[in-house]
């Protein structure tokens, strides 16, 4: 009898340790997790300008949290890829679209 209420014991104090370390970390990981999205809205609310060529027009728009990626047509009517930091609005790259020959 005593080896049954020893381990029953051993449970709840165990079983306590555990919902109080799994509280922890859900709390932990909510705090990290806020960081983060208010980090994107520092970054997102960032004004800058950005060059494109003459005439463009701004298509699609994709992000990434590192990267902006827009997909635009030129006056001419070309599509392009610009690749910008989303922090500085620094043009990384630009690719020019053009059909197969």
């Amino acid at each position: 009898m005593d080896n049954i209420s020893g381990l029953l014991k051993a449970f709840v104090i165990i079983g306590g340790v555990v919902l109080l370390l799994g509280s922890a970390l859900l709390v932990a990981l909510l705090v990290l997790r806020g960081n983060e999205e208010r980090a994107l809205h520092a970054v997102v609310s960032a004004p800058f300008e950005l060059a494109l060529p003459a005439g463009s027009r701004i298509e699609q728009v994709s992000m990434d949290g590192e990267r902006l990626v827009l997909l635009a047509i030129d006056g001419a009517g070309r599509q392009f890829v610009a690749v910008v930091d989303p922090r500085t609005g620094e043009r990384l790259s630009l690719i020019h679209i053009r059909p197969a020959e």
